[in-house]
């Protein structure tokens, strides 16, 4: 009786294993979408902590420099002594000449002081 018992188990979870890994396949964006090219066109104006009304930030200030429209998904991490945050975001931009061709995406944090790591993969729309 036990081994059945397991062996069910073991299979209702492998059946929702499989559901959710497949799920996550068909959502995920094809490797061809992100590409080096879209990802150049898109630069830094500023990024770094920010304090706005005694609140504190990190904020990532990126603008298109190319005629077409662009999507960056953003992954940033922040160490400080108080907190680690991951967060991940989406930015589209408007294409060069159309308003806003920039964009930014900030991160709440307690202090002022850390250390961060930003990373975006862009496409063009």
């Amino acid at each position: 009786m036990p081994k059945r018992k397991f062996l069910t188990i073991a299979t209702a979870v492998g059946a929702v294993g499989l559901i959710a890994g497949g799920s996550v396949w068909l959502l995920w964006p094809e490797a061809d979408n992100w590409t080096e090219e879209a990802r150049a066109c898109v630069t830094d104006k500023y990024v770094g902590y920010w304090e706005s009304s005694g609140t504190y930030a990190f904020k990532l200030d990126y603008e298109n420099n190319c005629d077409r429209k662009i999507s960056c998904a953003v992954n940033v991490s922040i160490n400080n002594a108080r907190e680690t945050v991951r967060d991940r975001g989406i930015l589209v931009f408007a294409a060069r000449g159309q308003t806003p061709a920039a964009n930014s995406y900030s991160v709440s944090v307690t202090s002022l002081i850390g250390m961060a790591q930003a990373e975006r993969s862009c496409r063009f729309v």
